[in-house]
Protein backbone atom coordinates (compact mmCIF):
# COMPACT_ATOMS: atom_id res chain seq x y z
CA UNK A 1 0.00 0.00 0.00
CA UNK A 2 1.51 3.57 -1.04
CA UNK A 3 2.10 5.93 1.39
CA UNK A 4 -0.41 8.93 1.40
CA UNK A 5 -0.09 12.49 1.17
CA UNK A 6 -2.80 14.96 2.36
CA UNK A 7 -3.07 18.70 0.74
CA UNK A 8 -4.66 21.13 1.64
CA UNK A 9 -6.46 24.41 -0.68
CA UNK A 10 -5.87 24.86 -4.31
CA UNK A 11 -3.57 27.62 -3.92
CA UNK A 12 -0.31 25.47 -3.78
CA UNK A 13 0.77 22.23 -5.14
CA UNK A 14 -0.72 22.56 -8.60
CA UNK A 15 -0.99 19.81 -11.03
CA UNK A 16 2.69 18.72 -11.84
CA UNK A 17 3.76 18.81 -7.83
CA UNK A 18 0.94 15.68 -7.22
CA UNK A 19 2.44 13.84 -10.78
CA UNK A 20 5.87 14.53 -9.26
CA UNK A 21 4.54 13.04 -5.54
CA UNK A 22 2.33 9.94 -7.33
CA UNK A 23 5.85 9.44 -9.28
CA UNK A 24 7.76 9.32 -5.79
CA UNK A 25 5.46 6.80 -4.88
CA UNK A 26 3.05 8.15 -2.90
CA UNK A 27 -1.11 8.48 -2.76
CA UNK A 28 -2.50 12.01 -2.49
CA UNK A 29 -5.35 13.39 -1.23
CA UNK A 30 -6.28 16.94 -1.46
CA UNK A 31 -8.92 18.52 0.62
CA UNK A 32 -9.99 21.70 -1.36
CA UNK A 33 -10.89 23.89 1.35
CA UNK A 34 -8.60 27.40 2.08
CA UNK A 35 -9.55 26.84 5.69
CA UNK A 36 -10.37 23.80 6.74
CA UNK A 37 -12.36 23.49 10.39
CA UNK A 38 -10.44 21.06 12.77
CA UNK A 39 -13.45 18.56 12.58
CA UNK A 40 -12.38 18.13 8.86
CA UNK A 41 -8.22 18.02 9.34
CA UNK A 42 -9.51 15.43 12.38
CA UNK A 43 -11.23 13.52 9.46
CA UNK A 44 -8.85 14.21 7.06
CA UNK A 45 -4.92 13.30 8.69
CA UNK A 46 -6.16 9.94 9.86
CA UNK A 47 -3.92 7.26 7.99
CA UNK A 48 -1.67 10.23 6.29
CA UNK A 49 2.06 9.79 5.85
CA UNK A 50 2.32 12.92 4.85
CA UNK A 51 0.83 16.77 5.21
CA UNK A 52 1.79 19.00 2.99
CA UNK A 53 -0.47 22.62 4.30
CA UNK A 54 -1.53 24.57 1.68
CA UNK A 55 -3.79 26.55 3.40
CA UNK A 56 -4.44 29.08 6.61
CA UNK A 57 -5.75 25.93 8.45
CA UNK A 58 -4.56 25.43 12.31
CA UNK A 59 -2.71 22.35 12.95
CA UNK A 60 -4.03 22.11 16.84
CA UNK A 61 -3.37 19.18 19.23
CA UNK A 62 -6.35 17.46 18.51
CA UNK A 63 -5.41 17.00 14.75
CA UNK A 64 -2.03 15.82 15.73
CA UNK A 65 -3.49 13.32 18.11
CA UNK A 66 -5.36 11.89 15.33
CA UNK A 67 -2.55 11.86 13.02
CA UNK A 68 -2.00 8.15 13.78
CA UNK A 69 0.26 7.87 10.96
CA UNK A 70 2.37 11.54 10.06
CA UNK A 71 5.55 11.34 9.48
CA UNK A 72 5.81 15.37 8.50
CA UNK A 73 3.84 18.69 7.88
CA UNK A 74 5.34 20.85 5.34
CA UNK A 75 4.29 24.14 5.40
CA UNK A 76 4.24 26.05 1.95
CA UNK A 77 5.43 29.49 2.94
CA UNK A 78 7.84 30.56 5.61
CA UNK A 79 5.97 32.05 8.91
CA UNK A 80 4.62 28.49 9.70
CA UNK A 81 4.43 28.77 13.36
CA UNK A 82 1.31 30.29 13.61
CA UNK A 83 -0.25 27.76 11.44
CA UNK A 84 1.11 24.83 13.80
CA UNK A 85 0.20 25.95 17.29
CA UNK A 86 0.33 22.07 18.24
CA UNK A 87 4.19 22.12 16.57
CA UNK A 88 5.25 20.77 20.04
CA UNK A 89 3.38 18.06 20.41
CA UNK A 90 4.06 16.86 16.92
CA UNK A 91 7.27 16.98 17.64
CA UNK A 92 6.90 14.92 21.11
CA UNK A 93 5.36 12.51 18.84
CA UNK A 94 7.87 12.51 16.14
CA UNK A 95 6.70 14.72 13.10
CA UNK A 96 9.17 16.68 11.45
CA UNK A 97 7.75 20.11 10.76
CA UNK A 98 9.54 22.29 7.82
CA UNK A 99 8.63 24.91 5.91
CA UNK A 100 9.47 26.67 2.74
CA UNK A 101 11.94 29.73 3.40
CA UNK A 102 12.32 32.63 0.78
CA UNK A 103 9.59 31.46 -1.43
CA UNK A 104 7.41 34.68 -0.93
CA UNK A 105 10.26 37.25 -0.04
CA UNK A 106 10.81 38.71 -3.26
CA UNK A 107 6.37 39.17 -3.46
CA UNK A 108 6.23 40.12 0.25
CA UNK A 109 9.25 42.76 -0.81
CA UNK A 110 7.41 44.23 -3.76
CA UNK A 111 3.92 44.29 -2.19
CA UNK A 112 6.39 46.18 0.77
CA UNK A 113 7.54 49.31 -1.89
CA UNK A 114 4.19 49.30 -3.39
CA UNK A 115 2.90 50.58 0.36
CA UNK A 116 5.39 52.73 0.72
CA UNK A 117 5.10 54.68 -2.49
CA UNK A 118 1.56 54.95 -2.05
CA UNK A 119 1.65 56.23 1.18
CA UNK A 120 4.64 58.14 0.45
CA UNK A 121 3.17 60.06 -2.80
CA UNK A 122 -0.90 59.97 -1.40
CA UNK A 123 -2.48 57.81 -3.82
CA UNK A 124 -5.24 57.15 -1.83
CA UNK A 125 -5.82 60.59 -1.46
CA UNK A 126 -5.13 62.07 -4.93
CA UNK A 127 -7.22 59.46 -6.37
CA UNK A 128 -10.61 58.20 -7.16
CA UNK A 129 -10.74 57.15 -3.48
CA UNK A 130 -9.91 60.66 -1.94
CA UNK A 131 -10.95 64.43 -2.56
CA UNK A 132 -7.53 65.92 -3.02
CA UNK A 133 -6.61 67.01 -6.61
CA UNK A 134 -3.25 68.49 -5.65
CA UNK A 135 -0.44 68.08 -3.05
CA UNK A 136 3.27 68.12 -3.28
CA UNK A 137 3.95 64.47 -1.83
CA UNK A 138 7.53 62.88 -0.76
CA UNK A 139 9.67 60.47 -2.48
CA UNK A 140 11.91 57.88 -1.42
CA UNK A 141 14.43 60.42 -1.50
CA UNK A 142 13.47 62.52 0.58
CA UNK A 143 13.22 60.47 3.62
CA UNK A 144 14.89 58.17 5.95
CA UNK A 145 13.98 54.94 5.69
CA UNK A 146 14.23 52.62 8.87
CA UNK A 147 14.10 48.59 8.41
CA UNK A 148 13.04 46.30 11.20
CA UNK A 149 14.72 42.41 10.48
CA UNK A 150 17.27 42.31 7.63
CA UNK A 151 16.44 38.39 6.93
CA UNK A 152 15.63 36.96 3.47
CA UNK A 153 12.21 39.68 2.78
CA UNK A 154 14.34 43.07 4.54
CA UNK A 155 17.20 42.66 2.43
CA UNK A 156 15.27 42.57 -0.86
CA UNK A 157 13.13 45.43 0.78
CA UNK A 158 16.80 47.14 0.99
CA UNK A 159 18.34 46.48 -2.33
CA UNK A 160 14.77 47.62 -3.86
CA UNK A 161 14.78 50.73 -2.28
CA UNK A 162 18.43 51.74 -3.14
CA UNK A 163 17.60 50.77 -6.71
CA UNK A 164 14.64 53.24 -6.97
CA UNK A 165 16.59 56.17 -5.53
CA UNK A 166 16.69 55.87 -1.55
CA UNK A 167 19.43 57.69 0.07
CA UNK A 168 19.34 57.22 3.52
CA UNK A 169 18.73 53.90 4.87
CA UNK A 170 18.69 52.07 8.82
CA UNK A 171 17.75 49.14 9.93
CA UNK A 172 18.01 47.07 13.48
CA UNK A 173 18.30 43.58 13.14
CA UNK A 174 19.31 41.21 16.12
CA UNK A 175 22.47 40.52 14.67
CA UNK A 176 24.61 43.15 12.16
CA UNK A 177 25.13 42.24 8.76
CA UNK A 178 28.34 44.24 8.11
CA UNK A 179 28.38 42.61 4.58
CA UNK A 180 24.79 44.11 3.97
CA UNK A 181 25.92 47.64 5.12
CA UNK A 182 29.21 47.75 2.62
CA UNK A 183 27.46 46.16 -0.15
CA UNK A 184 24.18 48.86 -0.12
CA UNK A 185 25.62 51.41 1.99
CA UNK A 186 23.39 51.12 4.91
CA UNK A 187 23.69 51.55 8.81
CA UNK A 188 22.76 49.75 11.51
CA UNK A 189 20.86 51.66 14.54
CA UNK A 190 19.16 50.54 17.44
CA UNK A 191 15.93 50.39 17.49
CA UNK A 192 15.13 53.74 19.60
CA UNK A 193 17.14 55.48 17.94
CA UNK A 194 15.98 53.98 14.61
CA UNK A 195 12.04 54.69 16.01
CA UNK A 196 13.58 58.38 16.92
CA UNK A 197 15.04 59.44 13.74
CA UNK A 198 13.12 57.27 10.62
CA UNK A 199 10.53 58.49 8.27
CA UNK A 200 9.49 55.48 7.53
CA UNK A 201 9.32 52.35 9.37
CA UNK A 202 8.69 48.97 7.76
CA UNK A 203 8.72 45.68 10.10
CA UNK A 204 10.15 42.03 8.47
CA UNK A 205 10.00 40.51 11.83
CA UNK A 206 8.71 36.77 12.25
CA UNK A 207 5.52 36.22 14.49
CA UNK A 208 7.53 34.10 16.91
CA UNK A 209 10.03 37.72 17.97
CA UNK A 210 6.48 38.47 19.18
CA UNK A 211 5.76 42.60 20.09
CA UNK A 212 8.34 44.23 18.77
CA UNK A 213 6.42 47.67 18.15
CA UNK A 214 6.03 48.47 21.86
CA UNK A 215 4.08 51.74 23.52
CA UNK A 216 7.44 52.72 24.52
CA UNK A 217 9.13 52.87 21.01
CA UNK A 218 5.95 54.16 19.13
CA UNK A 219 5.44 56.55 21.66
CA UNK A 220 9.25 57.87 20.52
CA UNK A 221 8.68 57.93 16.91
CA UNK A 222 8.96 61.26 14.98
CA UNK A 223 5.93 62.50 14.32
CA UNK A 224 4.10 62.31 10.77
CA UNK A 225 6.29 58.90 10.84
CA UNK A 226 4.94 56.24 8.16
CA UNK A 227 4.70 52.72 9.22
CA UNK A 228 4.38 50.21 7.18
CA UNK A 229 3.89 46.12 8.19
CA UNK A 230 3.86 43.42 5.82
CA UNK A 231 4.72 40.82 8.65
CA UNK A 232 3.22 38.85 11.54
CA UNK A 233 0.44 40.24 13.53
CA UNK A 234 1.62 40.40 16.81
CA UNK A 235 4.57 42.97 16.09
CA UNK A 236 2.38 46.00 16.90
CA UNK A 237 1.05 47.35 20.03
CA UNK A 238 -1.89 47.93 18.17
CA UNK A 239 -3.96 50.39 20.79
CA UNK A 240 -0.83 52.65 21.04
CA UNK A 241 -0.47 52.63 17.41
CA UNK A 242 -4.19 53.50 16.93
CA UNK A 243 -3.61 56.10 19.46
CA UNK A 244 -0.81 57.93 17.07
CA UNK A 245 -2.88 57.73 14.23
CA UNK A 246 -6.05 59.52 15.48
CA UNK A 247 -3.97 61.93 17.05
CA UNK A 248 -2.12 62.29 13.80
CA UNK A 249 1.34 61.69 15.02
CA UNK A 250 1.72 58.96 12.60
CA UNK A 251 0.71 57.11 9.28
CA UNK A 252 0.14 53.27 8.47
CA UNK A 253 -0.04 50.98 5.35
CA UNK A 254 -0.67 47.12 6.72
CA UNK A 255 -1.00 43.85 4.70
CA UNK A 256 -3.66 42.70 7.07
CA UNK A 257 -7.74 42.91 7.91
CA UNK A 258 -7.66 44.74 11.25
CA UNK A 259 -10.58 43.58 12.35
CA UNK A 260 -10.82 46.57 15.32
CA UNK A 261 -13.31 48.77 14.74
CA UNK A 262 -11.41 51.65 15.92
CA UNK A 263 -9.36 51.62 12.87
CA UNK A 264 -12.27 51.31 10.22
CA UNK A 265 -13.35 55.16 11.25
CA UNK A 266 -9.79 56.45 10.67
CA UNK A 267 -8.97 58.36 7.40
CA UNK A 268 -7.30 56.94 4.01
CA UNK A 269 -4.98 59.77 4.69
CA UNK A 270 -4.06 57.96 7.62
CA UNK A 271 -4.61 54.33 7.23
CA UNK A 272 -4.51 51.43 5.05
CA UNK A 273 -5.25 48.11 5.61
CA UNK A 274 -5.79 44.91 3.07
CA UNK A 275 -8.86 43.11 3.33
CA UNK A 276 -6.94 39.80 3.97
CA UNK A 277 -2.69 39.05 3.68
CA UNK A 278 -2.02 39.20 0.05
CA UNK A 279 1.36 40.38 -0.37
CA UNK A 280 2.75 37.20 -0.45
CA UNK A 281 0.16 35.73 -3.17
CA UNK A 282 1.92 35.82 -6.82
CA UNK A 283 2.40 33.33 -9.26
CA UNK A 284 5.93 33.02 -9.39
CA UNK A 285 6.04 32.73 -5.18
CA UNK A 286 3.30 29.98 -4.75
CA UNK A 287 5.06 27.98 -8.02
CA UNK A 288 8.30 27.93 -6.24
CA UNK A 289 6.50 27.56 -2.49
CA UNK A 290 5.01 24.64 -4.15
CA UNK A 291 7.98 23.39 -5.80
CA UNK A 292 9.90 23.81 -2.12
CA UNK A 293 6.90 21.95 -0.40
CA UNK A 294 6.99 19.21 -2.63
CA UNK A 295 10.52 17.84 -2.40
CA UNK A 296 10.84 18.74 1.44
CA UNK A 297 7.78 16.17 1.61
CA UNK A 298 9.43 13.53 -0.50
CA UNK A 299 12.53 13.93 1.38
CA UNK A 300 10.96 13.73 4.97
CA UNK A 301 9.14 10.70 3.80
CA UNK A 302 11.73 8.89 1.99
CA UNK A 303 15.29 10.10 3.44
CA UNK A 304 14.08 10.87 7.15
CA UNK A 305 14.82 14.38 6.84
CA UNK A 306 15.34 18.06 5.10
CA UNK A 307 17.13 20.85 5.09
CA UNK A 308 14.37 23.03 5.63
CA UNK A 309 13.00 21.10 8.66
CA UNK A 310 12.52 23.57 11.51
CA UNK A 311 12.19 21.00 14.59
CA UNK A 312 14.90 18.77 14.56
CA UNK A 313 14.20 17.92 18.40
CA UNK A 314 11.51 14.67 16.26
CA UNK A 315 14.02 12.57 15.98
CA UNK A 316 14.47 12.41 19.59
CA UNK A 317 11.35 11.14 19.38
CA UNK A 318 11.78 8.08 17.32
CA UNK A 319 14.93 6.60 18.61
Amino acid sequence: MKPKILITDSLFIFEEHEKRLRDAGFEVERLDKPKASEEELIKAVKDKDGYILGGIEKVTEPVINAANKLKGIVFSGSDWAGFVPAHELATKKGIAIANAPGANSTSVAEYTITLIFMMLRRALELGSTGDKTFMTTQSVSDVKIGIVGLGRIGTKVAKMLKGLGAKDICYWNRTRKQDLEKELGIKWLSLEELFKTSDVITAHVSSQAGQVFTKDLLNKSKDGVLFINTGADPTYDMDALYELLKAGKARAGFDENIKDERFKKLPLSVWFCSNENTAYNTHAANKLGSDMATETMINILTKGDDQYVVNPDFKKARK
